[in-house]
């Protein structure tokens, strides 16, 4: 008799992205077999992909090629790994592009999760999935901080959708008895981060500033507030909310509202530079403008039903993406979920 334990499997849209990359490099390390979803054909993502996964990562993981726009690649998917658990990441990120493309971004976020979670139904009931949704539910929120039942009014086009698709999960959870988790998240940061982030903006100007590159960062709004965790705690949030015997829905945030200035200065502290020297300030875009005040989470429910615990406090999250543009740290070694840290043993 084989008394082997079988291999779980796990299938993860938008695993090219900064999350879906922390996630399967981490769960292939619990001993998952690992399926992503691409947008593109292989080929044309396979020298970005080898950048962050090692040649032996990227036979472990099984490639397909699929959309959400697609409701059959979705099936395609879906039967093809057989998963045991679903990791729904894909789909328009930026809130600010929402609003030049509202309609893309309903495609995207709501209709491509209903098409996921009814492929899911279809294909693999059993199958616990998790959806990752946005703090930009809230809005302007009615309480600071948010929990898991603060009344949610997004102001957002990118808002809406995700408001709308967690909906469809709550559906399907109570409806058809899928497990649904949804994971309510606030910004994560990471050495991944595009360069669209105002975190990496930062971090590679302060870099640029400390090499002689360039004597000013110009920054718009300092004043604005974040509650900043790091990528690399949220995904084993991730992981967590699907091995609980019931799906709910978890807050994952830090609980602490910072202005951009704190961040701008713990940066350029990283790279032993005063930020007061350097930074210049612009006036601020009304497109890059900050939507909502008042963002910041109530993780409590996640730390006390999941056991989810954070290893990487603001200012080691700032420093060690400073840290990556200085050493010029390669894609593969940023994207480690697990990095070993100063002070580690």
């Amino acid at each position: 008799m084989n008394s082997e334990i079988p291999t779980k499997r796990a299938a993860i849209t938008g695993i090219a992205g900064q999350d879906g990359t922390y996630l399967a490099r981490w769960l292939l390390r619990q001993g998952y077999a690992v399926h992503g979803l691409l947008q593109f054909p292989f080929d044309r993502e396979e020298p970005a992909l080898r950048q962050r996964f090692s040649p032996e990562q990227m036979q472990a993981v099984r490639w397909h090629q699929g959309s959400l726009e697609d409701p059959f690649s979705l099936v395609r998917f879906l039967k093809a790994s057989a998963p045991d658990e679903v990791y729904h990441l894909a789909g328009l990120t930026d809130s600010r592009q929402s609003f030049d493309v509202p309609e893309e971004s309903l495609l995207s976020i709501t209709l491509g999760t209903l098409r996921l979670l009814e492929a899911a139904r279809m294909c693999c009931p059993k199958a616990r999935l998790f959806l990752a949704s946005s703090c930009e539910v809230f809005g302007v929120p009615a309480q600071v901080p948010q929990t898991e039942h603060t009344a949610m009014h997004p102001v957002t086009p990118y808002g809406i959708a995700k408001l709308a698709a967690d909906q469809l999960g709550r559906l399907h959870r109570n409806r058809y008895g899928q497990f649904v988790a949804i994971g309510i998240l606030y910004n994560h940061e990471s050495p991944l981060r595009p360069a669209n982030y105002l975190s990496t903006r930062v971090a590679r100007g302060v870099a640029a500033v400390r090499r002689g590159e360039s004597a000013q960062l110009a920054l718009a709004d300092l004043d604005a507030e974040r509650d900043w965790s790091d990528a690399r705690d949220f995904v084993r949030g991730f992981w967590l909310t699907l091995q609980t015997g019931t799906p709910d829905d978890f807050v994952f945030a830090s609980g602490r509202r910072r202005r951009v200035e704190e961040m701008v200065d713990a940066a350029f502290r990283a790279a032993g530079l005063d930020y007061r020297r350097h930074v210049t300030r612009t006036r601020p875009e009304a497109k890059g403008a900050q939507v909502a005040a008042g963002l910041c989470g109530d993780a409590r429910k996640a730390e006390a039903v999941l056991g989810w615990t954070r290893e990487w406090d603001f200012a080691r999250t700032v420093a060690d993406m400073v840290a990556a543009e200085l050493e010029q740290r390669p894609e593969f070694d940023r994207a480690d979920p697990a990095p070993k840290r100063e002070g580690d043993a």
